[in-house]
């Protein structure tokens, strides 16, 4: 299997969580990497917007000297989570009211290192 298969695998694993709409991985630079985003938003626009506000939050947290475990935009009818994949990637997830945030925590850290294993 190669990297980038091995890497979308895990992402289609966390997109095939009950509750959860889109998954992407996405470099901290803000481009789109693999998994997939909102059909109703621009990918470039959207993987940039996801990267600015991760790294936004971030730079509150250090200045606050404490350590973000994610972002979480609370929408009408939907969440858009954050989580830092790494010190190059972060892994923006979709989902409803209902997904199970500690169960997708643990999806993100198995992400994260398969991420650092292979990218």
């Amino acid at each position: 299997m190669s990297e980038l298969s091995a890497v979308k695998s895990a992402l289609d694993q966390i997109g095939a969580m009950e509750h959860i709409t889109d998954a992407a991985l996405i470099s901290r630079g803000g481009m789109f990497v693999v998994g997939s985003t909102p059909a109703e938003t621009h990918r470039e626009t959207f993987s940039a917007m996801c990267a600015i506000i991760l790294g936004a939050g971030q730079t509150v947290t250090t200045d606050m000297r404490d350590r973000m475990e994610r972002v979480k935009i609370m929408m009408g009818d939907k969440d858009l989570i954050l989580i830092g994949t790494g010190p190059k990637y972060l892994l923006a997830v979709t989902a409803d009211r209902h997904a199970d945030e500690g169960r997708l925590d643990q999806e993100a850290r198995a992400l994260t290192n398969r991420i650092g294993n292979m990218l």
